[in-house]
């Protein structure tokens, strides 16, 4: 398995696992979330995006680096959107700080950008949150 699945891989499992608040649904599928039932609320949309690779050194290497996006779709529901987005954001935060080289697939790992969606049906809120990821690899083995 490549190092850039591991990580977004152990990007779902934290997620799936973490407990306070607990994520109703973290999924790589794709989904509506005008059909999902109050409890699957917050739920979170993961997916890789952008990757910027270099080589180490001037000198050929042998050894890639890498920044890797990975994208959180993250959807609430309810009566006090703007509360229930700022708390997902911040378990979201805190949860991905716990262990920020993935596993040790990883050298490091941060939330870099967060963007709110404005334009959701009347009950539901969502929230983009891009995390950055900085890996090393041997080269051709991402």
């Amino acid at each position: 398995m490549s190092k850039r699945e591991q990580i977004v891989e152990n990007i779902v499992e934290v997620l799936q696992n973490a407990t306070d608040p607990r994520f109703g649904l973290v999924t790589r599928s794709n989904f509506d979330p005008t059909k999902l039932s109050r409890q699957q609320f917050p739920a979170i949309y993961i997916q890789t995006a952008d990757e910027t690779k270099t080589d180490e050194s001037m000198i050929p290497s042998m050894t890639r680096s890498s920044m890797l996006e990975v994208l959180l779709a993250v959807y609430v529901n309810g009566k006090n959107i703007d509360t229930l987005r700022n708390a997902a954001i911040e378990a979201i935060e805190d949860t991905l700080e716990l262990d920020r080289s993935r596993g040790g697939a990883a050298r490091i790992s941060r939330v870099n950008e967060v963007t709110v969606d404005f334009d959701m049906p009347d009950m539901y809120g969502k929230v983009d949150i891009m995390v950055e990821v900085y890996y090393t690899y041997p080269r051709g083995q991402s």
